[in-house]
């Protein structure tokens, strides 16, 4: 239970003195700051004609609190970006874009798909926020050289590393908070060594308690981070970076829907603090639910001009990723409780390279991805853990799965794009084909294979129980965008382009529950190449963007028609959830965002979204059932949504305050079962002090949810359609503050 009362009074007489300066700020205005240099790209920028929001170092630091983990609490004040946080620190996070789930696909760094499917840490929380510079959220049709990786049908955010400084340089931080937490961040940059190259090394340690329940998240993360690149003005551009993180947390229990409607009695609710001794009980013991797992990456660039061609280069863009670690969740069946240990080994490498030459006014580009991972994504691999009845100790009972992936999933794409201006026209143009080879997967009976890796016991298994065959899918990904500038302030913008999303690989962990059910390997077969495919959208943005003076406004009208579908859905005849690609859905909306300057130091943005997300075909389950989808807006997308943001300093003072809301959702894709709309409020603030020539610190002090509204973020298994029984209702993190201190010298 979160401890409330003298703790939080005194964050509150902190915040409280830490803003007295506003008093008397009327007397004292400085140089106009804008609301954290949201940029849309437009006009005269290179892809104008995308709808692509660039957030910058600014916003960062405030939308980023003072905790500073998550990528994604830095863009949530976007248009159509929806942002649930679950815990205070970032740690669990979902993010949409206009509606779709970002099943933690579209993500990238540098560009760069460092990704792997199922679990594991991902970009979310896998990097620094000190260490980015700027991270780009793209919506709607994604251009040709962009979206690598698993998916872009929900749309991108891409992280851009902070290069190496010229210059010696040093930043220590410490951030506290509330339920324990403490970060610790160190970043030196070596500045120029000589001609030759410039790099740093960072790394920091972060440690808090659960907001509910007992554990901890992060449970002692750990990250590593270096860099190195050339010196500006030499013939050949070179970097290379390299990540290490360890992350370890437990998990946060869901609730039901009965207890969603006694919210406020069960918003603490959460997984066991102790042992009782009965298995079943102890199956949901806090330790029995965590995490922990260990990410590498590396990644890198080099560009050299091409020999006899003016204006001409060529790019190589390399990088490898390692995940590996395991998760722990307890669960009952036929009264008795048990663990499910699921090991991850995940490697994903490949490379980007490109052509690029200048013509004229035409910027043309010729590029290839290459990439292999393995394995796909689902559990390959599971053991059964059982409980011991009096002592709740886990005893090794059984594999549940052993399933062989006999090749690695492969990835083909060349792509061509051309960026030309025409005086106040510029068309930005591109064609992508992805050749996406998915392997085939064995799966084998495991009695009589005892406690041992994953490894070991795969190289013992022998008796087969199925196989499925691989596939290579063909998906055509054409863009094309203008941008017409009438006036100077004024841009009207259009684009068209085909994006993509994963194939549905839990199917494949599922097809052993079917097998159960008595299925044979050709029926097996049968719907592993009917029911799994890559989701498909077609993508169209109209918009216009104008600026008078202290104002400014960006529209967005925006369609999309989407085929293949992924969601998970209850088979009665089979008694069995399982997913699937065979949906057909669109969405249709707008997106406003308005900003005004006031006063030289007080400017404020409002942003809106709109969107009618539906299904247009109902469902087919492999018995036959037919789940009534058509004309049901999609489970846990809200039709509105919008935020308010302001930027108020006061001197060496920031203070800005974002008011966020999220409308009516439904938990079920026949919109039986729905959630109340609500809204929330954050506060972050910062006060800059020179200790002594040119040595600044930087104090901020930030809060999440400061009216400590309690409020049901995610709904998890959201396109299943059983009634009210089946969703899981995560709770959004409570009231908490932050405050650290940053020396740059």
């Amino acid at each position: 239970m979160r401890s409330r009362g003298a703790v939080q009074n005194a964050w509150w007489i902190l915040l409280m003195i830490f803003c007295l300066p506003l008093c008397g700020w009327c007397e004292n205005p400085k140089e106009n700051v804008n609301l954290g240099e949201i940029v849309v790209e437009g006009g005269q920028e290179k892809k104008g004609s995308t709808t692509k929001v660039i957030v910058d170092r600014s916003v960062i630091d405030v939308q980023g609190g003072a905790e500073q983990i998550s990528p994604y609490k830095a863009v949530s004040t976007v248009p159509g970006v929806d942002i649930r946080t679950l815990d205070p620190f970032g740690m669990n996070i979902s993010h949409r874009i206009r509606g779709k789930a970002d099943r933690n696909i579209g993500e990238t760094l540098e560009g760069l798909p460092l990704k792997s499917i199922g679990p594991g840490v991902g970009l979310g929380t896998m990097v620094d926020l000190e260490n980015v510079e700027s991270v780009s959220v793209s919506k709607g049709a994604i251009p040709a050289d962009s979206g690598l990786g698993y998916g872009s049908d929900n749309g991108m955010v891409d992280m851009h590393m902070k290069r190496p400084l010229n210059q010696f340089h040093a930043t220590l931080k410490q951030a506290l908070g509330e339920e324990n937490f403490s970060r610790s961040f160190l970043r030196l940059d070596t500045g120029n060594l000589g001609n030759v190259a410039r790099g740093f090394v960072s790394g920091s340690y972060t440690d808090a308690d659960k907001w509910k329940g007992e554990g901890k998240s992060p449970n002692g993360r750990r990250n590593f981070a270096f860099g190195i690149s050339g010196i500006p003005g030499q013939s050949v551009e070179w970097e290379f970076y390299g990540i290490r993180n360890y992350e370890k947390k437990h998990s946060y229990r869901g609730l039901k829907y009965d207890q969603v409607k006694h919210l406020s009695r069960y918003y603490d609710y959460d997984y066991n603090r102790f042992l009782t001794g009965v298995s079943k009980n102890d199956a949901y013991y806090y330790d029995y639910n965590r995490s922990d797992f260990r990410t590498y990456t590396y990644f890198g660039r080099i560009k050299v001009p091409v020999p006899f061609l003016d204006q001409a280069s060529l790019t190589l863009r390399p990088y490898y990723l390692k995940d590996e670690g395991y998760s722990y969740a307890g669960g009952v069946s036929g009264g008795s409780g048990y663990v499910t240990d699921w090991p991850v080994d995940h490697n994903c490498y490949g490379g980007v390279l490109e052509y690029e030459q200048k013509l004229k006014n035409t910027q043309i580009k010729a590029g290839y991805w290459y990439g292999e991972a393995k394995p796909p994504g689902p559990p390959m691999t599971q053991r059964r853990l059982t409980i011991t009845p009096g002592t709740g100790a886990l005893v090794f009972n059984s594999w549940t799965k052993l399933i062989r992936v006999n090749d690695k999933t492969h990835f083909n794409s060349p792509y061509v794009t051309a960026d030309a201006t025409y005086g106040p026209f510029s068309v930005n143009a591109g064609l992508r084909y992805l050749w996406w080879t998915t392997p085939s997967l064995t799966s084998y009976k495991t009695a009589g294979i005892g406690n041992m890796s994953a490894s070991k016991a795969l190289d013992l298994a022998s008796d087969k129980k199925y196989e499925v065959d691989g596939k290579t899918y063909e998906v055509f990904l054409p863009y094309i965008g203008v941008t017409y500038k009438p006036a100077e302030s004024v841009i009207l913008r259009a684009n068209y382009g085909r994006n993509y999303n994963t194939v549905q690989y839990g199917f494949g962990s599922q097809l052993d529950s079917l097998y159960n059910k008595g299925f044979t390997e050709a029926q097996l077969e049968r719907l592993w190449h009917d029911k799994v495919r890559p989701e498909e959208s077609d993508n169209f943005d109209v918009g216009i963007n104008i600026a008078l003076g202290k104002f400014f406004a960006e529209t967005t009208l925006f369609y999309s028609l989407t085929k293949y579908v992924s969601g998970s859905f209850y088979d009665p005849g089979l008694n069995e959830t399982y997913s699937q690609n065979t949906g057909k859905a669109f969405s249709l909306g707008a997106e406003i965002l308005v900003g005004y300057t006031f006063l030289k130091n007080l400017d404020a943005t409002l942003s809106f979204m709109y969107n009618n997300y539906e299904c247009t075909s109902d469902y087919k389950t492999a018995t036959g059932y037919v789940i009534q989808a058509k004309g049901h807006q999609m489970p846990d997308a809200p039709r509105y949504t919008g935020n308010l943001s302001v930027n108020w300093r006061i001197g060496d003072l920031t203070v800005s305050p974002t008011a966020r809301y999220l409308g009516k959702r439904y938990a079920d894709v026949e919109n039986k079962y729905s959630l109340d709309d609500h809204f929330l409020v954050d506060i972050g603030s910062s006060y800059k002090i020179k200790l002594f020539k040119d040595v600044p610190m930087i104090l901020r002090v930030s809060a999440i949810n400061l009216l400590d509204k309690e409020y049901v973020a995610t709904v998890s298994a959201g396109n299943t359609s059983v009634g009210e029984t089946a969703q899981t209702y995560n709770v959004g993190a409570p009231r908490t503050f932050f405050a650290s201190i940053q020396v740059d010298f």
